[in-house]
């Protein structure tokens, strides 16, 4: 993130979800970015990433450890999928790393984590189960 200010969204917000632990926020706007942030002493900005179409579904997981991810066993280092009208899903940190896991026809309509399973189920606007 390039700025120092805690303004990340110019448009609307859609999804605002928090960590089990409360340490983090992830938030996603109409505009297709999702911030991430520091939720102790204060709201503060950490990273953000920018994709196509509005981001209106994310979720956190605390199992999945994937070796292109560094330090996903560090606290400070909270996993999450994220996706919505552009049809891709992306699992991203606050570290600043963020891949696409898929991409699926329509607009995502619900991501679930499925923590005994270590798996993620997405839901799409055209009645996929993924």
């Amino acid at each position: 993130m390039t700025r120092d200010d805690k303004t990340v969204h110019q448009s609307s917000v859609t999804n605002i979800t928090f960590s089990t632990d409360g340490s983090r926020m992830v938030t996603g706007d109409i505009k297709g970015i999702c911030a991430v942030w520091r939720t102790h002493k204060g709201m503060t900005p950490v990273c953000q990433y920018a994709r196509e179409g509005a981001i209106n579904q994310i979720v956190f997981c605390s199992l999945i450890l994937n070796a292109s991810v560094p330090n996903t066993t560090d606290n400070t280092n909270s996993l999450f999928f994220f996706g919505g009208q552009s049809g891709s899903v992306c699992l991203a940190d606050d570290l600043k790393n963020c891949s696409e896991v898929c991409k699926v026809p329509g607009s995502v309509k619900s991501i679930l984590f499925y923590e005994k399973e270590n798996s993620v189920i997405i839901i799409t606007s055209h009645l996929l189960l993924v």
